[in-house]
């Protein structure tokens, strides 16, 4: 049985489709009861119980033998370490973590350092393990950017003229499922990529010419971006993290390609052109 956590979101929602697909054996944490209520209107079989709620997250545990863990919450990795420990406990034996691409534990991003301890934390624990460390969503386009270019509005990143290779949650995903399911994935980490490194500014005029009109890309400073990521309610610790995760962005940390979703799953990882194409809808 496979316990999944942060299942509606951008990577969750997707290793829920997939593993529904493989027709595994699995269950979803749900934090919330509207999270209850979407997972079970889908047919999955899902338990209330939160990573910093010891108690109930024993109890999703029960009869679980992997994990997939992620957390999205601030200092996450206090969540993930406790997690672990606690899957240890209930006698799960393989953990596939969600991590990011470029973490270090000296690094000066906070997000990237907490990832670090709770990877160290897996590695130490005598469990089997696999780590994803993907590059950038390719859904981040429709949930962070979306809104603005619907309204004619720019784009506003202090990533400057750094490329990213942006990857589909799906691909991410379908990584995941293949760990859970398939054996020899123990103890590997996987750099997980999309097929091609766009900078912003390319990534808009790509769009501009899907929708027949211009959508600006603008590069703002870093105290900028902190002040305004504040303004949108993000404490800031993340958003420090994310103003340093886009230095990371131009000084090049986020170029490079990988062919390791091909690997793994045997199937090319899709194109941001083809994202663009199928949610286009999302931007007019």
């Amino acid at each position: 049985m496979i316990l999944g956590t942060g299942s509606t979101g951008k990577v969750g929602q997707q290793l829920v489709a997939a593993l529904k697909a493989k027709g595994a054996a699995f269950k979803a944490l749900a934090r919330s009861e509207a999270s209850l209520k979407a997972l079970t209107a889908q047919g999955v079989e899902a338990v209330k119980g939160d990573l910093g709620d010891p108690v109930s997250l024993k109890a999703a545990l029960q009869g679980v033998d992997k994990l997939f863990l992620l957390s999205s919450a601030s200092h996450f990795d206090r969540l993930e370490i406790a997690a672990i420990e606690a899957a240890k406990a209930a006698g799960v034996k393989h953990i596939v973590k969600l991590s990011a691409q470029g973490v270090s534990a000296d690094s000066s991003n906070p997000l990237f350092r907490a990832h670090a301890r709770a990877e160290r934390a897996l590695e130490d624990s005598g469990l089997a393990y696999t780590i994803l460390r993907p590059t950038f969503f390719q859904q981040n386009w429709v949930a962070f950017y979306s809104h603005a270019i619907k309204a004619g509005q720019p784009v506003y990143v202090n990533a400057g003229d750094g490329r990213l290779a942006w990857i589909d949650t799906r691909d991410i995903a379908a990584v995941a499922a293949a760990a859970l399911t398939e054996p020899g994935h123990e103890g590997l980490i996987y750099d997980l990529t999309g097929p091609e490194a766009l900078g912003y500014a390319e990534v808009t005029a790509r769009l501009g010419k899907l929708l027949g009109r211009e959508v600006m890309y603008v590069p703002v400073s870093d105290a900028a971006a902190f002040q305004a990521m504040q303004g949108m309610g993000l404490d800031a610790w993340y958003a420090y993290g994310m103003v340093t995760l886009n230095q990371g962005v131009r000084r090049g940390i986020a170029e490079p390609t990988t062919g390791t979703v091909e690997l793994v799953t045997g199937a090319a990882p899709s194109t941001l052109d083809a994202f663009l194409e199928q949610n286009l809808e999302a931007f007019k």
